[in-house]
C-alpha cells in the first residue's frame, strides 16, 4: 500500500511515498540552509514508521549545498546504525558534483537510476512535477 505527503516552502517541495518497507523522498526544487530543517523534519517523520531503506530522489533538484548534503549524512549514518540503508538516486550533475568534491561519493550509497521498484516512468515524474508546481502555486 503507498502513501503519499507532500511538504512544501517557496523552494523545496518533499514528496513522501511509503512501498511496505521502503520509503522514498522526491526532492524538488532547491535544498540549502535556508529549508534544510524542512528536510530533516520530513525524514524524521517518515524514519517513525521505521522502513528498511529509505530512498531520496535527487532528479528534480536543482541545487544543494553543504548544510542539504550534511542532512544526508547525519541520516546515512542514523540508518547504518540501525542496520538500515539510504539509497540517493538521480542527482543532477551539479549536486553530483558537491558529492563528488566531498568526497562522500565514496560514503553515501549513490545510484545512478532510480531505485529497482520506484516508480520512474516519464509519465509517473511528469505527474511528480505537476503536483510540485501546483504546491509551490499555491505558496
Amino acid at each position: 500500500m503507498k502513501t503519499r505527503t507532500v511538504i512544501s516552502s517557496p523552494h523545496l517541495v518533499i514528496m513522501t511515498e511509503h512501498h511496505r518497507r521502503r520509503l522514498v523522498l522526491r526532492l524538488v526544487g532547491e535544498l540549502d540552509v535556508g529549508n534544510r530543517d524542512l528536510l530533516r523534519n520530513a525524514i524524521s517523520r517518515a524514519l517513525e514508521d521505521a522502513p528498511q531503506m529509505l530512498v531520496v530522489d535527487l532528479s528534480s533538484l536543482d541545487f544543494m549545498d553543504c548544510s542539504g548534503l550534511g542532512v544526508l549524512v547525519k541520516v546515512h549514518e542514523q540508518l547504518t546504525e540501525s542496520q538500515r540503508q539510504l539509497v540517493i538516486t538521480g542527482s543532477q550533475p551539479i549536486v553530483r558534483r558537491l558529492i563528488r568534491l566531498t568526497g562522500l561519493d565514496t560514503y553515501l550509497r549513490l545510484a545512478e537510476q532510480h531505485h529497482p521498484g520506484t516508480p520512474d516512468s516519464p509519465a509517473v515524474m511528469a505527474s511528480w512535477r505537476r503536483r510540485a508546481r501546483a504546491c509551490r502555486a499555491r505558496l
